[in-house]
């Protein structure tokens, strides 16, 4: 970098429109592949190579599963559909 500077995408204030930092959009999918997990009873090293990187979600799996969110995901999705307008057909 100019300057002999090193880039932490982390201490940068803001982004260009359009553009994330390759973290955030691997943390917005970590929640689908934990649905995966508990959907089909799989362990997280037999994740599909589409989802994000297996220590990733195991290590948020555990914190999720520890503090109570994954034992309260199915009441939320339930309650979520039933005051979500339906879809038009």
């Amino acid at each position: 970098m100019p300057g002999g500077g090193t880039f932490n995408s982390c201490s940068a204030g803001s982004h260009a429109k359009g553009h994330r930092t390759p973290g955030r959009r691997v943390a917005r999918r970590v929640p689908e592949a934990i649905l995966w997990i508990e959907c089909t009873g799989e362990r997280c090293m037999c994740l599909p190579a589409h989802k994000p990187p297996q220590q990733t979600c195991y290590a948020r799996y555990l914190n999720w599963k520890r503090s109570g969110v994954v034992d309260r995901v199915p009441a939320l999705l339930a309650h979520s559909r039933e005051t979500l307008p339906a879809a038009p057909r």
